[in-house]
């Protein structure tokens, strides 16, 4: 049985580990640029939040979403936001699911319950970033409708497709009658 719940402090150790240990799998290495466990715990609690995939009880996968304090790194800037579409947009910004549960789609649910959470909290555009040659991640943001806006180079020097997608009509007063 497979359940999607909200990451607590109490389970950020073992997100934490087996981040690394899926990293730590890895054939290609620049597919995954590796923040540093307090970043993690910083997007998770402060940032944004964590959902954890739960298969039999196993912690199969995690995604994060970041959408505060995201300063100089906000991929708004990439593609030319100004200042109040910045404010609106949060980053989808880690997807990690064991070897053994891939395939399932549990990097979509989690996404999918993700975009949820941020529209109801106001979020006009979700962006994220995938290496290219990154298939499962890639397909991914294409079949929850995201748009491959450009190809650049992130994070020190690695080659990332960037995604947006608008969550939301954004609020207009209704016209006088």
């Amino acid at each position: 049985m497979n359940e999607i719940a909200v990451v607590t402090e109490q389970d950020i150790p073992d997100i934490l580990r087996m981040i690394h240990e899926i990293y730590s799998e890895l054939p290609n290495k620049e597919w995954f640029s590796l923040d540093s466990d307090e970043e993690v715990t910083s997007y998770m609690m402060t940032g944004g939040f964590g959902l954890k995939a739960m298969c039999d009880g196993r912690l199969a996968g995690v995604f994060i979403a970041r959408a505060k304090n995201l300063g100089d790194e906000n991929l708004g800037y990439d593609l030319k936001f100004d200042e109040e579409q910045r404010k609106q947009s949060a980053h989808m910004e880690i997807a990690m699911v064991r070897k053994e549960y891939r395939g399932q789609g549990l990097q979509r649910k989690m996404m999918e319950e993700s975009e949820q959470i941020l529209k109801e909290q106001g979020y006009h555009y979700l962006l994220g970033t995938a290496h290219p040659d990154n298939v499962a991640s890639v397909n991914t943001f294409l079949k929850l409708q995201y748009e491959q806006v450009m190809t650049k180079e992130k994070y020190g020097g690695m080659k990332r497709s960037i995604f947006c997608k608008e969550i939301c009509l954004l609020y207009t007063s209704p016209s006088p009658t």
